[in-house]
């Protein structure tokens, strides 16, 4: 009795040691996540200020003054002092906020640059209240301009700044991804050993099961994340800025931030599924400016599948998989369309939600659609050639949903549809709430 009561409680506190091993990497992932989270959050924000301050430099301050100069309006009654209070006032936000030495720099010589331009504006007032001819206010107006394109090209070495800090940021993603790897493979292989030598082997599969899970999760989050985007994404705001287009340079940042939080999502592996669809919608959006020539795409979601949660970054791989191996390879405008609805199985009583993603590019040919089946098989990525996104997709809805999968129908030269169904889980108050 006393050897079998030590055997049960040797197997009770390994067990309880092993979990303690796995649950480790997680909590080490969720608190990387949540610091990179909070730096991506601050730099985008810092980024989408700092093009508001610009555009007011750039254009309102000058365009306000010449209404003045010119006798459309009184000096008393502009909006110059205001205009001059946001600048300053988002100024002090930014240094607030940043970090980066030499952004820290930069936004000193612009408070400087403020503080004079604040000056020259008052100096005008004055000329324009003892009389000063037109041509002389027009001069001083000039430069004026001058102080204020000053202030602009030192706001966009800023943004330039603080984009070069969001690649590094990711390079820390890349180096933490990489130390959570050889934690989880040392992990693995103690449990192994351990495991062989106690006669475990079903505590064995079953960590097998979770480190699979976790791999899957990580892997999931890189291929969304990866510098390639990243890189797109932020040369995209950089041309369009230097374009002046400062509405979509606004319109692609807050894509990209809530397209980052939603990737994060504070290390939750479940969101709603409002969240997911908002996580495409600002993939698409950042991807349809990219690719305007090529690209169309439609979300057509009942929102009735809003309240029900599912697993997070399900879609994503879809949407990108539909671009680059369908779009991308057919000639001319391509479309995709996110399709979401109820489905019935006369089989099944429990409600269950069907999503789909369709576009009308290259799609396969009958023997690449039977190897790409074959693949998603697979119990090795590394065995998968080019379909990756997929078999990861796959992968997960295979392990959360205890079973389901992908399906996949494909006609070359006419597009691809892939689907997936999973049950209707009904998400917490407070996930909907904070969504």
């Amino acid at each position: 009795m006393k050897k079998k009561i030590s055997l049960e409680s040797r197997l009770y506190h390994s067990y309880i040691f092993i979990i303690l091993l796995m649950v480790l990497p997680t909590i080490y992932a969720v608190i990387v996540q949540r610091i990179h989270s909070a730096q991506y959050d601050t730099i985008i924000t810092n980024v989408s200020l700092a093009n508001n301050i610009n555009s007011i430099a750039k254009n309102a301050i000058s365009n306000e003054l010449w209404s003045i100069v010119s006798g459309r309006k009184q000096f008393t009654d502009g909006e110059q002092y205001r205009m001059l209070m946001d600048i300053k006032e988002g100024i002090d936000k930014l240094e607030a906020n940043t970090k980066e030495e030499k952004g820290r720099e930069k936004l000193i010589v612009a408070n400087r640059t403020e503080v004079t331009l604040h000056k020259n504006i008052t100096t005008l007032g004055l000329q324009i209240n003892s009389g000063a001819t037109v041509a002389k206010n027009e001069e001083f107006l000039d430069e004026i301009r001058g102080i204020t394109a000053l202030l602009s090209d030192i706001l966009q070495e800023y943004i330039i700044i603080e984009i070069e800090e969001a690649q590094r940021t990711n390079e820390a993603i890349k180096t933490s991804s990489i130390q959570l790897s050889i934690i989880q493979i040392a992990i693995i292989l103690f449990v192994v050993i351990f495991s062989v030598k106690s006669f475990l082997g079903t505590l064995a599969a079953v960590i097998e099961e979770q480190k699979n899970m976790q791999k899957a999760e990580l892997k999931s989050l890189q291929s969304q994340i990866t510098p390639h985007f990243l890189y797109n994404t932020f040369d995209t705001i950089i041309w369009l800025a230097e374009a002046e287009q400062t509405d979509t340079v606004v319109k692609v940042t807050r894509a990209f931030s809530e397209f980052l939080r939603i990737s994060l999502s504070r290390g939750h592996e479940w969101i709603t599924v409002e969240q997911e669809i908002s996580h495409i919608s600002n993939y698409l959006t950042i991807q349809k400016i990219r690719y305007e020539s090529i690209l169309n795409y439609e979300i057509d979601i009942d929102k009735e599948l809003f309240k029900y949660k599912m697993l997070k970054l399900t879609l994503q791989p879809l949407v990108e998989n539909a671009i680059y191996h369908g779009i991308k390879n057919k000639r001319g405008r391509g479309h995709i369309k996110v399709i979401a609805r109820y489905t019935a199985d006369e089989n099944d009583c429990e409600k269950r939600m069907r999503f789909s993603v369709e576009d009308d590019g290259a799609g396969f040919s009958a023997k690449r659609l039977e190897d790409v089946k074959k693949e998603l098989l697979e119990d090795n990525s590394e065995n998968v050639s080019a379909t990756y996104g997929l078999y990861n997709v796959n992968k997960r809805l295979i392990l959360y949903y205890n079973g389901s999968n992908l399906e996949i129908e494909s006609s070359e030269g006419k597009g691809t549809k892939v689907s997936f169904t999973i049950p209707c889980i009904e998400a917490e108050q407070k996930q909907i709430k904070n969504k």
